[in-house]
């Protein structure tokens, strides 16, 4: 089964240009605002979520903390997509619970390996509780 993804995302183009790189491997679902992204994270739990910071409705920080509070959600992994290049706005998002931020603009093959690398870092961060007692 494949992993599932949330692209949050008020850019059309640029939000089915995402969809375009990423649906061989995930299933993939868009939404424009962050009204509209929370409601599709909360309704489809996907593994990870694609988030513009600067979006309508609800900015992408207020969409991270929310799905970061959520305990059923908590576990979401978040990358945050802006043009915001500031150092001061990657550290807030890290801050809020991000799990990792690209800058825009980016290149597919980036923005494939920021999700596998976020997406592969419990698997290298859980130890096995058994193996340590042994």
């Amino acid at each position: 089964m494949k992993k599932s993804i949330v692209i949050v995302e008020d850019d059309i183009n640029i939000a089915k240009a995402e969809a375009m790189i990423l649906e061989k491997d995930y299933d993939v679902h868009l939404a424009h605002d962050g009204e509209a992204g929370h409601n599709l994270v909360v309704e489809k739990k996907p593994d990870i979520v694609i988030l513009d910071l600067m979006i309508p409705k609800l900015h992408g920080y207020e969409v991270c903390k929310k799905i970061k509070s959520n305990p059923e959600l908590a576990n979401t992994k978040v990358v945050m997509v802006t043009a915001k290049n500031e150092d001061r706005d990657e550290a807030m998002g890290m801050d809020i619970g991000a799990d990792d931020y690209i800058m825009k603009p980016f290149e597919g093959v980036e923005l494939k390996h920021v999700i596998t690398q976020v997406l592969n870092s419990d698997k290298n961060n859980n130890s096995n509780p058994d193996l340590e007692n042994e």
